[in-house]
């Protein structure tokens, strides 16, 4: 009974006003946590990839670490924006203090929680592929044991090479 709870609620949030695969990303205009402006532009040629992370979540701590890897496998033609989910900037920055984020990463800050609810986020993490036309390729929501392997493919198939 609880599984299937649990289900309908997730199906529900991914339903409601979320962005889909093939359409244009949604405007990623943010601050960082000391208050600098961010403005996420796609690169043709390049990747971008989207993510919503929680300073409290732990899968989210997972995600990053492992997201550092496959920016080392890929290099600069990833570009990785973090929108932390909702925590004061202070909390952040002391977050970002203690815990390494991948190389070259750009992190925005969303306490109001309107750009999760522009990109229709309402699981952390949620993550989005974006190609260099600025269209959503892939979405993933949450992490465990084999997304850095699938999404290394999937970003590889987007980059147009092979692993």
């Amino acid at each position: 009974m609880h599984l299937f709870v649990a289900a309908a609620v997730m199906a529900a949030a991914l339903q409601s006003g979320s962005v889909a695969v093939g359409d244009p990303a949604p405007a990623l205009a943010a601050v960082t946590p000391d208050g600098a402006a961010v403005a996420a532009r796609w690169v043709k040629g390049d990747v971008g990839v989207v993510m919503f992370f929680a300073t409290w979540c732990g899968p989210c701590h997972r995600a990053l670490r492992e997201l550092g890897a496959i920016r080392q496998t890929l290099g600069p033609h990833l570009r990785l924006v973090l929108v932390e989910a909702g925590d004061d900037p202070a909390e952040v920055r002391q977050f970002l203090a203690q815990n390494p984020i991948p190389e070259g990463a750009v992190v925005a800050t969303d306490p109001s929680g309107t750009i999760r609810s522009r990109w229709g986020c309402k699981i952390i993490p949620s993550l989005f592929i974006i190609d260099g036309a600025g269209t959503v390729r892939y979405i993933n929501h949450g992490w465990g044991e084999t997304t850095q392997a699938h999404l290394l493919r999937r970003l590889h198939n987007v980059l147009g090479d092979t692993p």
